[in-house]
């Protein structure tokens, strides 16, 4: 393959890379009923007059399965952190110790699990639409290079690699989407 191809499927490696890596914090937002930061930690709190995420500012710790501890580093910002992680309006019960804020984490209804699948359905597919995209932006740009004067069978080849790129990041995305659809229907 000539390193014109290369640089393109390399290219299109990464912003599959990326693509899959936003896919992945997305997924782990979506509450799950259990304790996990993944769904405060992205969360500003008012630092010294800058809005600050909450992971930059805290640290966390599970305590147990539905309960999860926020300790900041400077005890003044325990009601900022409490605030915060209460306007977010995730359902989650906030408590402040003084120095700490406990968040726990409620049970969540068959209801509320359905809507929690569909949601991440509906990511997933959007996932897979981000890696076709790219794809076709590739698929492009390596027809740009036929014109260019390079060999059509070495376009062809390199047309078959990024499938089987494109192919191995939706099936990236599907395992991820499927882990979270089993995490959300574990009771």
């Amino acid at each position: 393959m000539t390193p014109e191809i290369q640089h393109l499927l390399k290219a299109a490696e990464e912003h599959m890379k990326k693509s899959l890596s936003h896919y992945d914090e997305l997924f782990g937002k979506i509450r799950a009923g259990k304790a996990t930061p993944a769904l405060i930690e992205h969360l500003k709190v008012d630092y010294y007059g800058a809005p600050t995420p909450i992971k930059h500012v805290a640290t966390f710790s599970i305590q147990d399965a539905r309960t999860l501890l926020v300790q900041p580093y400077e005890p003044n910002l325990t009601k900022a952190i409490e605030k915060s992680i209460a306007e977010a309006n995730l359902g989650l019960s906030v408590a402040t110790d003084g120095k700490a804020v406990r968040v726990a984490f409620p049970s969540l209804t068959e209801e509320q699990r359905k809507r929690f699948v569909k949601q991440v359905k509906d990511l997933a597919e959007e996932g897979r639409v981000a890696i076709r995209n790219i794809r076709r932006d590739s698929l492009e740009d390596l027809r740009k290079l036929t014109k260019n004067g390079i060999p059509e069978d070495l376009v062809r080849k390199g047309q078959d690699e990024l499938q089987k790129l494109t192919d191995r990041y939706i099936s990236e995305i599907d395992r991820l989407a499927e882990a979270k659809e089993e995490e959300l229907l574990t009771v």
